[in-house]
């Protein structure tokens, strides 16, 4: 891959006589501005490749923190591995779309795909065997480069450099030709995840004079009826353009076109390294919307003053969080990993405030506030919002009132999965509690409290969401009754622990109580004859056959989401003592904790590609075992913990494409390594405590706002010592190896003296174990 300072001189180079006679800037100032973008802060460690390859799921282009553009290359659009449009794997760009996700497991997005061209004009992508009977152009990783809002390749069989950057709602194209007779641009409507007949379910496009075209469309993809709009710029009128509707030439240029397959050719003829710019905003709302985006925050041609800003804004947020010591592996993982926290929840609202809101319905946000979009709760709320308690305080409250209008704009109540004003019902549980009670245990201000305690409280007692009735009913799910009734189970049992804290905030104590007390319904599915939580009948039985690798009990629906009965039986994260109790103390725990890294890590045919990472039965690459190496402190065995997230950072984390162990799951996966490589985790974030684990760096220096800071040294005796021997916080030895979020909102300091063999004793006694539901 070429270097970012190799890359700038010779890109600077190859564009200047173009950028120079199309938009009259000069070589000096050309040069000036692609200087500016070699940056010796912590971008330079950002190796965004990281998790293009594999089951990662990531993308690599151009995008800003939180931005509602990504745009970035399609190498495909069908297969579970192409879910963000991009796996390392692939040799051919089919385009450039405007919207992708980050690492989910399920595809969508894709939106507005524009490809250079030259020669004859193909009208379909062709296939990645056969590049070159479509559109798509063949492209080699060592001509590419990604850097924070930047994304760069050369496509081959046009021998057209490519290059991208971003701003929050628009986006930057910047196309170096060749001398061409029959140079052109396509725009492909049609264009989305696994495309089809039915994937779009309307498109609409318009030209406006000679440089402009504007339009949007619905698709029927995982956020089924979605819509996007979009307004285009191109800094050069096109020749000629045509417009085709099902592959065919349309005659109704410059009135409004509709139908579901809808293209433009636009047609250049191009000097010798000509350069061509586009750019492109998008809305929610409306073509008005997106015109006025791409006019407030790219109003002129300057693709290095974009490009520069958006890495500056990187390195802003990148900068929150300093390390020192460690390896230049470690930490190109950890900031490529804080990096790809930050991409998510993406902005959705325009410019003037108006957004389109999970009703459909057009809204006005109040002044300062933002929607937004691609919420993973399920995933992250384990580390992703802990970590922007830390790191993002001015932007808790936003998020969490967002949740909060969604709240009483969707049909479905609290959001489970929101993307772009659809509610995607994927995963289990509703965990925008969590997201919320977190907030607000925190003591960020704000919140609507009230709102947020209405909203949860007819949830949790009146809504028939998934089983939600079942569960009210029997205090736990009936397998026999209803799909994945562990994961809905477990979750729901969390989210009323969750609730429990909003509720008590209101001064609601009797509802309170209450919900703290069916929080406890975890209890109703342990088996403690075989010691796992199980699947359960509704006649109270336990459902035979089991064994704890399996997903269910019959092959009619799997019993467990994205899990098993190893992983399930610790999905107990406010209540470890309670599940401790359970299996007859301290010391069933902590046998139960070595037994799941120690079992056979076997797997039935059925089992989802997304237990993955295994070691035993831990599964890192999938969300419910994140937590699971930090509850050997709740089990008196912390050095155990040491030990066992010491190899987790190391095995499970690569600083290469294929670098994660399961999907990146917008930013949880990330999260997790930033987390664990300062030193502390989230066990249970309604509780607002953190565990501690051990320390990757020698020192952690944490930006928590003004003038507050939150660091964290390590004292080594050797290199390679991974256990804590002794501790302070704030000055004071420490027993224990939790803390408080108060105990570090002014800030703090935090020693680690570590050596090469276990403490066995610190944080060993009972008295010294973190909190929990039943303490």
């Amino acid at each position: 891959m070429i270097s970012r300072r190799t890359f700038l001189a010779a890109s600077s180079a190859l564009a200047l006589c173009g950028l120079e006679k199309a938009h009259g800037i000069s070589e000096r100032a050309a040069t000036q501005g692609a200087q500016r973008e070699i940056s010796d802060g912590v971008t330079r460690f950002v190796k965004i490749k990281i998790g293009t390859g594999g089951h990662g799921h990531t993308y690599p282009g151009a995008t800003v923190p939180f931005g509602m553009v990504q745009l970035s290359p399609d190498t495909d659009n069908r297969g579970w591995d192409r879910c963000s449009g991009y796996h390392y794997a692939d040799n051919s760009i089919m385009g450039f779309s405007h919207t992708h996700l980050s690492g989910t497991g399920v595809g969508d997005m894709l939106d507005i795909l524009l490809m250079p061209c030259t020669g004859v004009v193909k009208i379909t992508p062709g296939t990645p065997e056969n590049p070159t009977e479509g559109y798509r152009s063949r492209f080699s990783h060592d001509e590419e480069i990604a850097i924070p809002g930047y994304y760069s390749a050369v496509l081959k069989d046009y021998q057209i450099r490519a290059e991208l950057s971003a701003t929050t709602r628009a986006g930057i194209h910047k196309y170096t030709f060749p001398y061409s007779d029959t140079g052109h641009f396509i725009l492909d409507l049609a264009h989305s995840y696994e495309d089809g007949p039915d994937a779009v379910r309307w498109a609409k496009l318009n030209i406006l004079g000679k440089d402009t075209i504007v339009g949007g469309r619905s698709t029927a993809r995982w956020a089924n009826g979605r819509e996007i709009y979009f307004a285009i710029k191109f800094s050069r009128p096109f020749d000629r353009i045509d417009v085709l509707v099902n592959d065919e030439i349309s005659n109704n240029i410059g009135k409004e076109v509709e139908g579901k397959s809808l293209k433009c050719v636009l047609h250049y003829a191009t000097k010798d390294r000509e350069v061509i710019l586009v750019k492109v905003g998008i809305s929610g709302v409306n073509i008005e919307g997106a015109l006025n985006n791409l006019q407030s925050e790219i109003p002129g041609w300057d693709f290095a003053e974009v490009s520069s800003e958006a890495l500056s804004l990187w390195e802003h947020e990148l900068a929150k969080i300093r390390v020192e010591g460690g390896t230049t592996r470690q930490k190109e993982i950890f900031y490529t990993a804080l990096y790809h926290s930050l991409l998510a929840p993406t902005i959705f609202d325009d410019v003037d405030g108006n957004y389109r809101g999970m009703d459909g319905e057009i809204h006005h946000l109040p002044s300062g506030a933002h929607n937004y979009s691609t919420f993973s709760l399920w995933d992250t709320y384990r580390a992703v919002h802990p970590l922007f308690t830390l790191i993002q305080p001015e932007r808790v409250p936003d998020l969490a009132n967002c949740l909060i209008r969604m709240s009483n704009e969707s049909p479905v109540g609290m959001p489970v999965w929101p993307l772009q004003a659809k509610e995607t019902e994927c995963m289990s549980g509703y965990h925008s509690v969590v997201v919320i009670a977190e907030a607000v245990q925190k003591g960020f201000q704000g919140i609507d409290l009230m709102g947020a305690y209405a909203a949860m409280k007819r949830q949790a007692t009146a809504s028939d969401y998934q089983g939600l009735p079942l569960y009210r009913k029997y205090g736990y799910i009936p397998c026999d009754l209803i799909a994945e009734s562990i994961g809905k189970s477990m979750d729901y049992a969390y989210d009323d622990w969750a609730m429990a804290h909003v509720a008590r905030a209101t001064g609601a104590e009797d509802e309170a109580a209450a919900l703290q007390h069916r929080a406890q319904s975890y209890r109703n599915l342990y088996d403690k004859e075989i010691g796992f939580i199980r699947p359960r009948l509704a006649d109270g039985h336990w459902a035979e056959p089991f064994a704890p690798n399996e997903m269910g009990h019959a092959k009619k629906w799997r019993d467990f989401t994205e899990s098993n009965a190893w992983q399930a039986t610790f999905a107990v994260q406010h209540d470890p003592k309670g599940l401790a109790d359970l299996m007859g103390g301290r010391d069933q725990l902590l046998q139960k904790l070595d037994g799941i890294f120690n079992a056979s890590s076997e797997l039935p045919p059925d089992a989802p590609d997304d237990i993955a990472g295994l070691v035993g039965q831990y599964a890192h690459g999938n969300e419910p075992s994140h937590h699971i190496a930090y509850l050997y402190v709740y089990a008196g065995a912390p050095y155990k913990a040491q030990e066992r997230l010491s190899s987790l950072m190391e095995t499970m984390y690569r600083n290469e494409p294929d670098g994660l162990a399961g999907n990146e799951d917008c930013g949880q996966m990330s999260a997790w390594y930033v987390m664990s490589a300062m030193g502390f985790y989230a066990v249970d974030p309604v509780s607002t405590n953190y565990i501690f684990g051990t320390p990757l760096f020698d020192k952690v220096t944490i930006t928590l706002g003004e003038n507050r800071q939150l660091i964290l040294e390590a004292k080594r005796a050797s290199p390679t010592s991974k256990y804590i021997d002794a501790l302070s916080l704030n000055g004071k030895p420490e027993t224990k190896l939790w803390f408080k979020h108060s105990d570090i909102t002014k800030g703090g300091h935090v020693t680690f003296m570590m050596t090469d063999h276990p403490n066995k004793l610190l944080g060993a006694q009972a008295k010294d174990a973190p909190p929990s539901m039943t303490t």
